[in-house]
């Protein structure tokens, strides 16, 4: 901690949340996060990203300045899936007798963002107005339904492989995020396709 806590005095590059590290704390740590970054930083958009994903900023950046017709937007790779009802699994669900046996549509949790006007009206939530489920992204993507905004599906966002128009590479639906991260992170960037292909597709480029 000493050592983090070094580097973020010489380079400012961390966001530090009094918020305790603990899976079961994520939907807590999310809103935290977006709470603390809307305080901080006035932008079009916020991005919850997971450090375990191969990113391209660059093509995350036009994406998200691409214009839209709702001002209250949600974008990120929406699924829908199979809720866990068994205590054993990682993905279990205690609450899992509200919802059925599917979820809603919700964006998968490694990348996803939310527009300036969402995140807004997040903050100016009362604590416990909403339902927290004990997954992350089920706890936003519930959270979307009740404030009736705009669902974009970007499938981009959780590409397996990267591709010349891939953002956020990761192996889904393997692991929800890089399965070796310490690994494949660097086996990625060192690949041309990942790394150093063009923000846009040849195509586009004309």
């Amino acid at each position: 901690m000493a050592e983090l806590r070094k580097e973020v005095a010489q380079y400012d590059d961390f966001l530090l949340l009094d918020i305790e590290e603990k899976y079961s704390k994520l939907p807590y740590k999310t809103i935290a996060f977006f709470k603390a970054a809307y305080a901080l930083y006035d932008s079009e958009f916020y991005v919850k990203a997971d450090d375990d994903i191969y990113l391209r900023p660059d093509r995350l950046s036009l994406l998200l300045a691409k214009e839209r017709p709702h001002s209250q937007t949600y974008l990120g790779c929406m699924k829908k899936g199979p809720v866990f009802t068994d205590p054993k699994l990682k993905w279990y669900e205690p609450l899992g007798y509200m919802l059925g046996k599917e979820y809603f549509l919700h964006a998968y949790g490694p990348i996803y963002a939310l527009s300036a006007d969402v995140v807004m009206s997040l903050v100016a939530l009362r604590n416990n107005s909403f339902r927290m489920f004990s997954n992350e992204d089920v706890t936003i993507g519930s959270w979307m339904l009740a404030m009736n905004v705009n669902h974009e599906n970007n499938q981009h966002l959780c590409e397996p492989e990267c591709t010349p128009s891939s953002i956020a590479v990761w192996d889904i639906p393997k692991c929800s995020g890089l399965c070796n991260p310490e690994k494949k992170m660097l086996e990625l960037h060192a690949k041309d396709a990942c790394s150093k292909s063009p923000t846009l597709p040849s195509d586009e480029d004309d």
